[in-house]
């Protein structure tokens, strides 16, 4: 990811693929790609993951912990985790690995694996 490539074209298409998430999780996307500041990311993420969460699961996100399962407290399936890292691959502008989705079963799992990509 070269914050330097990030075109007004690549804004309007981050924009489009993250309609559905809050303007303030669209925003730290955007300033992310433009950016390259990593400190960004987690905030991204967790808004992605806010999205697909039912409404009465939002509330125990805001509270949730690095050990906060994603299927088993949260209640996302599989399904939506497809759905959650093709989201979080447009807004980072990175491809997450088939084989590591599986691993990655916490938040805080989440948050480790996708800071590593960013920093490399």
């Amino acid at each position: 990811m070269n914050p330097e490539n990030f075109t007004s074209e690549d804004e309007a298409a981050l924009r489009d693929a993250l309609k559905r998430c809050s303007e303030q999780t669209i925003e730290k996307a955007v300033e992310f790609r433009k950016t390259g500041n990593s400190e960004l990311v987690g905030p991204v993420v967790m808004g992605i993951i806010e999205r697909f969460l039912e409404p009465e699961k939002r509330d125990a996100l805001k509270s949730a912990s690095d050990s906060t399962k994603m299927i088993e407290d949260l209640g996302l399936d599989s399904l939506t985790m497809v759905e959650i890292v093709l989201a979080v691959e447009d807004a980072i502008g990175m491809s997450i690995d088939n084989e590591d989705i599986q691993k990655l079963t916490t938040l805080g799992d989440i948050k480790s694996y996708i800071k590593e990509k960013v920093s490399k």
